[in-house]
């Protein structure tokens, strides 16, 4: 019996531990801005107290692209091609509301219309008039949608494992599922979930989220991975994500309004992409005019990020052909 006992007390201690090791509480901004804000970063401050994290990148009399990050990323995934780039554009890279350095906003509205709308308030500030827009991701399906909404502003469209448009069936069978939620995605959405959620972060989710996103587990860097949670720990930026989880709508938009865009359009995808499959952006090739798409062998979810190289070459190519 007292071995019994011992085994339980062992095991509560060592369950305990692990509970433990995960907790985290905010980090303020200041701290962050200071660890994380160096040159050139720039932040810009809106009457509704929105604080929008910027670079502005290059030269100003080159032709602009403006960078979107993917869901819980930031600008700084775009550091390693930037540099790649800035001699011949002038890059924008900004942090989306919930994300990054900007992180929660007053208005609480972390929808794609709010993502749109802080890339506006970003061009209006630098007084950019027409661009190219580039999106990872989510931040792929921001650009593809800011594309259909103001088309006399962009130049041309490049969208890197961009997440796309539900085909029919695919539509179909989300319908059928979310008539039968399973209990544990209630739970997710419940108060109490997401109050344990808002403290429990442990490093070890940032480090799995990061190998599952790289194709070379390599570049999956303990620091980078670090770099991914302190900024999921800016005050409020749990409580933002976490409600894009409960808040979170299926957008099924028939793939028909793809054939609205007129501008040249550079789709690329990693083919070992474990997030976003890399046959969903054939929808794009399928309907959108004028459209050039390359699949990258032995490439993830983050191709800026593990091939700068080959994707700032394509990218060049790519806008020195249609600009």
């Amino acid at each position: 019996m007292k071995r019994v006992n011992a085994i339980f007390l062992i095991t509560a201690i060592g369950i305990g531990i692990f509970i433990y090791s995960g907790i985290f509480f905010d980090i303020s901004r200041t701290e962050l801005e200071q660890k994380y804000a160096s040159e050139p970063s720039r932040f810009l401050k809106m009457s509704d107290g929105k604080i929008i994290h910027y670079r502005d990148e290059g030269n100003l009399d080159l032709p602009v692209i403006v960078f979107l990050h993917g869901f819980n990323g930031s600008l700084f995934n775009f550091e390693r091609l930037t540099p790649l780039l800035s001699g011949e554009f002038r890059i924008v890279s900004l942090d989306l509301p919930g994300f990054g350095l900007t992180g929660a906003i007053p208005s609480k509205n972390y929808s794609n219309e709010s993502f749109m709308d802080t890339v506006n308030e970003v061009v209006d500030h630098l007084n950019i008039t027409n661009f190219s827009i580039a999106g990872n991701s989510m931040g792929g399906g921001v650009a593809w949608r800011y594309t259909l909404s103001y088309p006399e502003k962009i130049n041309s469209l490049i969208l890197l494992a961009s997440s796309s448009i539900l085909r029919k069936e695919e539509r179909k069978k989300i319908e059928a599922q979310s008539r039968q939620t399973p209990w544990v995605w209630k739970l997710m959405r419940s108060n109490l979930t997401n109050f344990v959620l808002s403290y429990y972060t442990p490093k070890f989710f940032a480090t799995q989220g990061l190998r599952s996103s790289v194709y070379d587990e390599s570049l999956a860097t303990t620091e980078l991975a670090m770099h991914f949670h302190d900024l999921v720990l800016l005050s409020g930026s749990r409580k933002a994500i976490l409600s894009m989880f409960k808040n979170r709508r299926c957008y099924f938009n028939d793939s028909e309004i793809l054939k609205s865009i007129q501008v040249p359009t550079l789709v690329i995808h990693g083919r070992e992409d474990n997030i976003i499959p890399f046959q969903s952006s054939f929808i794009f090739q399928e309907n959108i005019k004028d459209v050039d798409m390359k699949i990258y062998p032995d490439i993830g979810h983050l191709p800026m990020y593990e091939a700068p190289l080959n994707l700032a070459s394509d990218i060049k190519d790519f806008l020195r052909s249609k600009l």
